[in-house]
């Protein structure tokens, strides 16, 4: 079964009053309170959630009603969870999860009525973009998050909207990441990480040439960033050209501090100098730093030969 997306406020904590007697051995269970919802869904008990929560959408307190209807989203989403085959868009597909129409619906119809009562509730607007995503639903997605930049003006943002480019491009959902970052390229512009981003997923769909302003502006706002001058290399390189890609991919290789990522690079830039600078050995020596055995090209012996040698052609 599908985790279902906890929204729920941190319950808080009852403390025993000073002088307080002893509870009977006996005693009868505490009435279920509206932060006892997520452990009732955990247990797939969605019914009895379903009705704890009914009982405080109308609850004096605003917070109480916030909290019915992130539980009632929940709640709409529990026990109907299916297995669908999603497309990419790089032409391919994948097995995934996801939910009944009826059940994204209902469930989008109460995070929408809590972000009415807590429009600054941030995990109100992550939810919805969450229950969109996991639908497949992705143009409403990227319209909830132009939405939701408009409303939401606390803290953690653009860093909590970032955090779903990863998840796209897990599924290959490559143009919709480069809409989804424009959106926040119009609401938070000058980011870096943004601009990163935008240039980084028209790379993924081989649209290097598109990708290089994007990159070149990153780079300027953050010149010391390893990820986007790696990036800005990548672009290059797969614009064709050659001159640049070496001088960004080399560039990213010394900004680089990961150990695993700067591995990872070295292995790819080997590669880049084995096939585009037609230097094998100099290729070996950064594939050895960073690739397996099997992807060390440029370590293997060259191919003999198939050409003729001179005179050796025939006689007619």
């Amino acid at each position: 079964m599908l985790a279902i997306l906890l929204l729920a406020a941190a319950p808080a904590l009852a403390q025993k009053p000073a002088g307080a007697p002893a509870a009977a051995a006996k005693s009868e269970p505490a009435p279920a309170q509206l932060a006892d919802w997520t452990k009732l869904i955990d247990a797939n008990k969605c019914e009895a959630a379903r009705q704890l929560c009914n009982g405080y959408v109308n609850d004096p307190q605003i917070g109480q009603q916030v909290e019915a209807q992130k539980c009632l989203a929940n709640v709409a989403l529990c026990g109907h969870d299916v297995v669908t085959l999603q497309g990419t868009g790089n032409g391919g597909g994948l097995i995934a999860g996801g939910y009944t129409d009826d059940a994204v619906n209902e469930s989008l119809a109460h995070l929408n009525a809590a972000m009415k009562l807590a429009p600054q509730d941030l995990s109100i607007h992550e939810g919805r973009l969450h229950v969109l995503e996991v639908a497949m639903r992705y143009q409403a997605m990227v319209k909830a998050l132009d939405e939701s930049c408009s409303i939401y003006k606390g803290p953690y943002v653009p860093d909590a909207w970032l955090a779903y480019g990863p998840e796209l491009e897990e599924v290959g959902q490559y143009q919709t990441a480069v809409e989804f970052m424009q959106v926040l390229n119009r609401h938070y512009p000058n980011n870096s990480d943004i601009l990163g981003n935008i240039g980084a997923f028209l790379s993924m769909e081989g649209k290097g040439s598109e990708a290089i302003p994007y990159l070149q502006q990153a780079v300027k706002l953050a010149p010391s960033d390893p990820i986007n001058t790696w990036d800005l290399g990548r672009a290059y390189d797969y614009a064709g050209q050659v001159k640049l890609a070496d001088e960004w991919y080399q560039t990213g290789l010394s900004l680089q501090t990961g150990k695993g990522q700067q591995a990872e690079e070295k292995c790819l830039y080997g590669q880049f100098v084995e096939q585009e600078l037609h230097d094998r050995a100099r290729g070996c020596a950064l594939e050895k730093q960073g690739c397996a055995a099997k992807e060390q090209t440029a370590c293997a012996p060259a191919a003999p030969s198939t050409a003729h040698a001179p005179g050796a052609k025939g006689s007619s």
